[in-house]
């Protein structure tokens, strides 16, 4: 198919069969007041998915950098209405918000997640900090 340059939007590959090999969870994430006026990450609804996982070019991870809505990973699953940008996506342990949802070539066959890595405790060091060769013990 030839592109022609009055074309606006992109047509992107669809996942050949097998791609979508990992196994994703998805939950919707409401925050909730506490009695000390903080808020507090309750997670009402929860399902797996079957997802194909990619991280960004270089490229494409700056200018996210640069317009400060990161993205660091692409989660490509099966379409369904009932995911927004409320949703985190949860794979081996670490947490990623949702930044963007995309309908892949507007087929409604599959989305395209763009998400933001989030910080968890053992990426920050604090579950494993003995077992560190840089901790200094006094």
């Amino acid at each position: 198919m030839k592109i022609r340059q009055s074309q606006t939007s992109a047509t992107y590959l669809l996942p050949d069969p097998g791609e979508l090999n990992r196994r994703i969870k998805i939950r919707l994430r409401v925050d909730e007041p506490t009695a000390d006026f903080d808020t507090e990450p309750t997670y009402l609804e929860s399902f797996d998915v079957w997802a194909k996982v990619a991280q960004p070019g270089a490229a494409a991870y700056q200018g996210s950098v640069q317009t400060e809505n990161i993205v660091t990973h692409y989660f490509t699953i099966r379409f369904r209405h009932d995911i927004t940008a409320d949703h985190e996506v949860v794979y081996y342990g670490q947490e990623y918000r949702i930044r963007r949802i995309r309908d892949l070539n507007g087929q409604r066959r599959f989305l395209l997640l763009e998400c933001e890595e989030l910080r968890t405790a053992r990426r920050r060091g604090e579950c494993h900090e003995s077992d560190s060769i840089f901790t200094r013990r006094l």
